[in-house]
């Protein structure tokens, strides 16, 4: 049980993430369906909107801290590690901040928010006319929900939970111990987290969009790939934390800069 305290406090972000993020869902979906489509659909909800929120929001704490727990007993095994958080937590320590490994993660997110936006507007606009139609989100309820939700809880759920997994499956079939782990085996869990991070976003895709086209599935594997892999290998080199902090920075870069200037020009 050693690592419960962290799985808790990573449960308590997930918490905090999920209270922001069901706004900005229920936002997303009164712009995609419109509002007769929406309201029917909240009409058609069993319970409040209330109630449903505080469920979800519960729903993705507890998942967040069950899984955290579960990817933390496995980094024993793959050397993957939350290297600040550990010492904080678990050693009572002042953590020792990497800051080769923070400027990295800057800079990723800034690279990754700018390729988004010029991937969109260059590739993907022309063939998806929508992507430059229509009422936008809110931009604060974009802002937190995509810092909280995806710098936290996906970075929980799909490196410290489904790639350190991956790893551990892959030393675990050719009976590799920790510091005895080949780089092929992290460029494979951060490459397959990837894809199925960005599977993940099909669903989404269809009902935002009404259907799944090549050009959708492309686009969700192009951009949800390549930055999978960069929060991935962060992962893997610096640490969990690093990784977080790179998907927080592509969020803030996006929303706050790089959408507002797109939108006036």
């Amino acid at each position: 049980m050693k690592h419960l305290k962290i799985a808790l406090f990573l449960g308590l972000l997930g918490l905090i993430a999920g209270a922001f993020v069901f706004p900005y869902q229920l936002e997303a979906l009164r712009i995609s369906l419109g509002e007769a489509e929406y309201t029917k659909m909240i009409n058609s909800i069993p319970v409040s909107i209330t109630v449903a929120g505080i469920a979800a929001t519960i729903q993705i704490g507890i998942l967040t801290t069950v899984l955290s727990w579960i990817g933390l007993t496995l980094t024993s095994r793959t050397g993957l590690t939350l290297p600040i958080i550990k010492t904080w937590l678990t050693e009572k320590k002042k953590p020792v901040i990497d800051r080769s490994g923070v400027k990295l993660a800057v800079l990723g997110g800034v690279i990754g928010a700018v390729f988004m936006i010029l991937a969109d507007f260059l590739i993907f606009q022309p063939h998806i006319p929508k992507l430059g139609n229509g009422e936008n989100v809110i931009w604060w309820k974009a802002l937190f929900g995509g810092v909280l939700y995806g710098g936290i809880v996906e970075e929980v759920l799909l490196r410290l939970f489904l790639m350190t997994l991956i790893v551990w499956i892959l030393a675990v079939l050719f009976k590799k111990k920790n510091g005895d782990l080949p780089n092929a085996f992290f460029w494979v869990g951060l490459i397959v987290a990837a894809l199925l991070f960005s599977a993940g976003h099909l669903p989404a895709t269809e009902k935002l969009y009404g259907e799944l086209t090549p050009i959708l599935i492309t686009r969700a594997f192009v951009l949800n790939g390549v930055l999978g892999c960069l929060f991935g290998y962060l992962y893997w080199k610096k640490g969990l934390e690093y990784a977080m902090l790179s998907h927080m920075a592509l969020h803030i870069v996006n929303q706050v800069i790089l959408l507002p200037l797109l939108n006036i020009f």
